[in-house]
Formats: C-alpha cells, sequence, structure tokens
C-alpha cells in the first residue's frame, strides 16, 4: 500500500510540476510577443 501510495504522490506531483512549466511557458512565449509588438 505505501509503495503504491508513493506511486500516486509521485504521478501527481510530475502531473502538476508539467502543468506549471507548460503555464509558465505560455506566459512567457506572450510576453515575449507582446514586447516584439510595441
Amino acid at each position: 500500500m505505501d509503495k503504491f501510495s508513493g506511486y500516486v504522490i509521485a504521478s501527481y506531483v510530475v502531473t502538476f510540476v508539467v502543468l506549471l512549466g507548460y503555464l509558465g511557458w505560455l506566459w512567457w512565449r506572450l510576453r515575449q510577443e507582446e514586447g516584439q509588438r510595441r
């Protein structure tokens, strides 16, 4: 049971980190485009 819960927590953390990274990348891209437009 401990091993299983560890895997679940690890998968949740990985998914969360990937999501945060993707959102941060999108925000950075938008900022770069805004800067180039002006």
